[in-house]
């Protein structure tokens, strides 16, 4: 199969769960009510931050390591030593949650009652586990199990919310337990295949520990870095604009999001081949694809601006309209990101992690800093021009100088 057909397969996957996604929020939003899915929103996005904090990105250190070890992990040692760690790790987040939430009574995690903070945080080793898992797929060349994974688990899942929260009135204790459900298919979906491809065995191997999490930790800082910084014009808007103004604002950039499906996609795939060569070795190959993708991401920008002042009333509802300059505005930074998104595994597994880590810091630093400035002066515009800046300029021309430098190390390596 085709990497360009595979790409597709997981595209298809992803974007499956998005819609989803998006038909649960909108009954829910029906059926719960403002509070109910505000419970439910804020429940979830707590155990997706401590999920993302305490990763500490280990399943993008396992590329590295692939490149960088002396011996390459059999599948049953990348199970083992993975495994092993995510069950420590998912204890720590879950056990600094539940000291939050007792030393505060609760009231860090205001409006989110027990019950449901228990059944949100349940997700935590799920969730981490998917982030691993992933990866070793990836390094597998199996992305068909993952793939399988999505459409079962997030399909059941959808069916129990309906069952819980319909029929039963569960609530957001329904909502928050059909989550659980599926997650808990999804990973169990990709662990048992492949327990069993690795003759259903798991090896600790205790000297790769100090490395993995060497390298995972550098690699975390681009990581909350980038997670952080999509909340920092969400949060100035909120602080210094109204609140219809965030809803607009979130809505264009989750829209963008929604297209960043495809190189993210291809992460997987370019992931599995530098599992089986060299960063100079398969830099051809990847080259190639990047330009296809790049190509087809910027008709897809094209269509986008064309077909939003029809979509997005459509999607949303008339009241949205002031997202459409919005999101049009923010096209450009599909491209840049999406590039960024494809040399990624190159800098991890040519082991350029400081480097890397050092250019996130400071592009943090400068939109951070922009932002400050610009909302309160210019508004929603401030925003937007601050992330045109970074991603749709200065990201670019950083990974352009670091893709010709690609191409040097290859031809040298000839």
């Amino acid at each position: 199969m085709s990497d360009l057909r595979r790409i597709a397969g997981m595209s298809l996957a992803r974007g499956y769960g998005v819609v989803l996604s998006l038909a649960t929020l909108f009954v829910s939003a029906r059926l719960l009510g403002p509070e109910g899915r505000g419970e439910f929103a804020a429940a979830t996005a707590w155990a997706a931050l401590f999920a993302t904090l305490c990763n500490l990105s280990l399943g993008q250190a396992l590329q590295h390591r692939l490149q960088a070890a002396a011996s390459k992990p059999t599948l049953a040692q990348q199970l083992g030593t993975l495994g092993g760690l995510a069950a420590v790790l998912s204890a720590l987040a879950l056990g600094i949650a539940a000291a939050l939430y007792v030393g505060t009574d609760g009231t860090l995690f205001r409006g989110i009652g027990p019950l449901a903070m228990l059944l949100a945080l349940a997700t935590v080793p799920l969730l981490v586990w998917e982030q691993y898992a992933s990866n070793i797929v990836a390094a597998a060349s199996q992305t068909g199990l993952l793939n399988k994974a999505q459409y079962v688990g997030r399909t059941i899942g959808f069916a129990a919310f309906f069952l819980l929260v319909m029929y039963l009135g569960w609530g957001v204790a329904g909502a928050l337990s059909a989550a659980l459900v599926g997650q808990l298919l999804v990973a169990l979906l990709v662990a048992w295949p492949l327990y069993k491809m690795a003759g259903k065995s798991l090896h600790w191997l205790r000297h790769e520990v100090s490395p993995l999490l060497r390298s995972g930790l550098m690699i975390h800082l681009t990581t909350v870095s980038a997670f952080l910084l999509d909340q920092v014009s969400l949060l100035l808007i909120n602080h210094h604009l109204s609140k219809p103004d965030v809803g607009y604002y979130q809505l264009a950039q989750q829209m963008v999001a929604l297209m960043l499906i495809v190189p993210q996609s291809a992460l997987m795939i370019v992931y599995g081949g530098l599992a089986n060569s060299t960063p100079d070795a398969y830099w051809p190959r990847q080259r190639r694809l990047n330009w296809r993708l790049l190509g087809g991401l910027a008709g897809l920008a094209l269509a986008a601006w064309l077909l939003a002042p029809l979509a997005v009333p459509l999607v949303a509802g008339e009241a949205f309209a002031p997202s459409v300059p919005l999101f049009r505005m923010l096209l450009p930074t599909v491209l840049g990101i999406s590039l960024s998104l494809l040399m990624t595994p190159q800098w991890i597994s040519r082991g350029l992690l400081r480097v890397n880590t050092a250019l996130t810091i400071a592009t943090s630093v400068v939109v951070v800093g922009a932002s400050f400035w610009a909302i309160p002066l210019f508004g929603l515009d401030g925003a937007v021009w601050v992330r045109l800046g970074v991603y749709a300029v200065w990201v670019p021309l950083a990974q352009i100088v670091f893709w010709l430098w690609c191409n040097r190390q290859a031809a040298r390596s000839e």
